[in-house]
């Protein structure tokens, strides 16, 4: 089983096709060369750092339960990871 598999089973990641995972390998590192080598990346990311806005999400009602049940490993609410719940049920059968 491979390791998106097994994040996927422990609710590390959404439970969609693994297909759709790709590991893209420390981004942060490369856009920070690319901003380096290049005034219009380095422009682009100032732009996108401009645009960006904060938002209190401890404020917003029902976040921190949200958040809080989303620690939980494995899975506090199975419905939402449906190959989980047909391997777990494989298993038990």
């Amino acid at each position: 089983m491979a390791n998106v598999e097994r994040a996927i089973l422990i609710g590390m990641l959404p439970d969609i096709p693994k297909e759709r995972f790709h590991f893209m390998g420390n981004t942060s590192v490369a856009g920070a060369y690319l901003c380096l080598l290049s005034k219009d990346m380095r422009r682009e990311a100032e732009d996108v750092a401009s645009r960006m806005t904060y938002i209190e999400l401890s404020a917003k009602g029902g976040f921190m339960d949200e958040f809080m049940s989303a620690m939980f490993l494995p899975h506090t609410d199975i419905e939402q990871f449906p190959t989980v719940q047909a391997l777990l049920a494989n298993k038990q059968g």
